[in-house]
This record gives C-alpha cells, structure tokens and sequence, in this order.
C-alpha cells in the first residue's frame, strides 16, 4: 500500500510540475494565468481574459500526460506547451469553448 501512495504521489508533483511550465509558457505571452492547489489536491491553472476565464488541468499516468479543459477538451501533450499555451490564449480572447 506504502508504493501505491508514494506513486500517486509522484504523478500528483509530475502534473503540478507540467502545469507551472504551461503557467510560464502563458505568463512569457502575457496572459492571465493563475495555478491553484484546490481541496481537493488536483492542481489548476485559470486563465481570464475580459470577464471570461478557461480552467485547465494536467491528466494521465505512467508518463503520458495531456493539458485538458475542466470541460473536456484535450489541448495537447505535456511536449507542446508553448503551442498549447498560444491554443489558450486565442480561446479566451475569443471566448470559445
């Protein structure tokens, strides 16, 4: 039970760590963003833009990991953060979902 916890553990600080490299990525193109620990321990990052705000999460396991939208939409892989983080912006600016 000891290795079970230690590797949620693990994969909790690896999506903690994927979304601060999006959180830089959208701060570097002058956005919005904000990266928040909830009650709950999944780490989110909000991105606002004139009244409208986008939430984005870091999901998956064993080492593929993917930005998705609090709605479902899946942004891209963990490798493409500059590109994901651009995605982001043109969606608030646009208020799309």
């Amino acid at each position: 039970m000891q290795t079970q916890a230690m590797t949620t553990q693990a994969e909790l600080e690896e999506r903690r760590a994927r979304l601060l490299r999006l959180h830089y990525e959208l701060r570097r193109l002058g956005a919005c963003a904000r990266a928040r620990k909830p009650r709950n321990g999944r780490w989110r990052l909000r991105i606002r833009h004139n009244g409208w705000s986008e939430t984005v999460l870091c999901a998956g396991a064993d080492g593929a990991y993917a930005y998705v939208t609090a709605h479902g939409r899946l942004l891209g892989t963990t490798d493409e953060a500059r590109h994901v983080a651009r995605v982001l912006i043109w969606m608030v600016e646009r208020r799309l979902r």
